[in-house]
C-alpha cells in the first residue's frame, strides 16, 4: 500500500481481532503481564480499520514496543465484517504484517448476543442503536466463522488460534500457557498471576445518550457522586435503565438463535477442532 516503515521492528505481530462481548479486555491485559509480549496501550488501536485507519503508520507503530518479540493490539471491531468501516480489516492487516498470528477469542454465541445487546444500550447512540437492529448486527457479530473468513484468505490456519472464554475463566493458567506456546514465549507457572477478570458488566449503566444530555451534565454538577452510585442502585436501575441488564429471552427466541447459528458453529468446530461443549449451540 505503499507505507514507508519508519521502524520495522515495531510492526505488531500479534493481533487480537475479537470477537466483541468475548473477554477480549480480560485477554489482553493477560498478554500484557508476559515480560516477552508488548500489548498497546490503549488495547484497541483500531488502524487496520475503524476510526484511526486514516491517522499515519508511525502513529500506529508509535503503540508498539520494538524491544518485545510480540508486539499486539485487541481491536475487537476487526471481526465486524458487516460493518461497512470495518469491512477492510483482513486486507490492510495483511499487508502490513503478512506473517502476524491471530487470536479470535469466542464464547457461546447466545450468551454473546444478549451482552452486545446490553453493552450497545448503554454505549452507543441512537442512530447506532437504530443501525444496528435494522443490520441484524449482533446476530452478525456472533457469526464466528462467517466473521474469520476475510483473514483465511490471508493468513494460513496455523497462524490463527481460537480461544473458548469458557475455557479461559475455567482454567486461565492452561489456556494462557497454550497461548503462549502459540506466540513462541516462554510458559508461567504461576496460577495467581491471572487471578482476575477485566471490564466486568454493571460498571456503568446510564447510556450515553443520558449522560450528554444538557439535564444529565447539569445534576452531576450539582450533585458529586449521586449520577453514579444512585443510578446504579438496583431499584433505580431496573425502573429507568433496564436495558443495562442483559435481556432475558424467551423460549422462541433462543430456540430461533440456537438454529440460526448451528452452521456457524458447525463450520467453526470443524475448522479448529473444538467441541465448544458448554455452548448451547
Amino acid at each position: 500500500m505503499g507505507w514507508v516503515v519508519s521502524n520495522s521492528n515495531a510492526i505488531p505481530n500479534l493481533f487480537v481481532i475479537g470477537a466483541m462481548k468475548c473477554g477480549t479486555t480480560t485477554l489482553h491485559d493477560y498478554l500484557s503481564l508476559h515480560p516477552g509480549i508488548g500489548m498497546s496501550n490503549p488495547k484497541e488501536v483500531n488502524w487496520c480499520a475503524g476510526e484511526n485507519s486514516a491517522r499515519s503508520l508511525d502513529w500506529y507503530l508509535s503503540h508498539f514496543d520494538s524491544r518485545c518479540s510480540v508486539r499486539g493490539e485487541s481491536s475487537q471491531n476487526y471481526t465486524k465484517r458487516h460493518v461497512p468501516v470495518y469491512s477492510g480489516a483482513a486486507t490492510r492487516m495483511a499487508a502490513l504484517s503478512p506473517g502476524a498470528r491471530l487470536i479470535y477469542i469466542v464464547r457461546d454465541p447466545i450468551e454473546r448476543y444478549r451482552s452486545h445487546i446490553a453493552e450497545n444500550f448503554v454505549g452507543e447512540s441512537s442512530e447506532w442503536l437504530s443501525w444496528n437492529r435494522e443490520n441484524d448486527h449482533y446476530f452478525k457479530t456472533g457469526l464466528y466463522h462467517w466473521q474469520l473468513e476475510p483473514f483465511l484468505i490471508h493468513y494460513s490456519i496455523d497462524r490463527l488460534l481460537v480461544v473458548e472464554l469458557e475455557e479461559l475463566a475455567a482454567n486461565p493458567l492452561g489456556v494462557m500457557n497454550e497461548v503462549f506456546d502459540f506466540l513462541g514465549v516462554d510458559r508461567i507457572s504461576d496460577r495467581s498471576v491471572f487471578d482476575f477478570v477485566s471490564n466486568q458488566n454493571g460498571e456503568e449503566v446510564v447510556p450515553v445518550r443520558v449522560r450528554r444530555h444538557i439535564a444529565y451534565r447539569a445534576l452531576k454538577r450539582l450533585v458529586p457522586g449521586l449520577t453514579g452510585t444512585a443510578v446504579s442502585h438496583t431499584v433505580i436501575r431496573r425502573i429507568f435503565f433496564r436495558g443495562s441488564y442483559k435481556p432475558e429471552l424467551g423460549v422462541d427466541e433462543t430456540d430461533r438463535l440456537r438454529e440460526a447459528y448451528a452452521d456457524d458453529i458447525a463450520a467453526l468446530r470443524s475448522l479448529t477442532g473444538k467441541s465448544f461443549s458448554r455452548w448451547s449451540v
